[in-house]
């Protein structure tokens, strides 16, 4: 499961990786690592890019397979959350 639906937001949006990219400020290989999940956003990042979409952050973790949300879902997006509030506070 993807923790985040920065993909299919984008897509909605009609924003290119190099649209997003330059509203936020960062390189288009970082918007694409976020996409495929190999580097996480810090809170800052994420924040910002909701704002550059025009979305809730929220919008950002809630899954669009319906309308229910499994468990699984839930603690998955509580750890990324979790996660990127240690790396803020530096306790990786």
């Amino acid at each position: 499961m993807e923790i985040l639906r920065l993909k299919e937001l984008m897509s909605q949006k009609g924003m290119s990786r190099e649209d997003l990219a330059n509203k936020v400020g960062v390189s288009m290989t970082t918007i694409s690592n976020i996409n495929s999940e190999k580097n996480l956003p810090t809170i800052h990042l994420l924040l910002q890019i909701a704002e550059a979409l025009d979305v809730d952050i929220r919008e950002m973790f809630v899954p669009t397979k319906g309308n229910v949300v499994t468990q699984s879902e839930v603690d998955e997006a509580k750890d990324f959350i979790e996660k990127g509030l240690r790396i803020l506070e530096g306790k990786k």
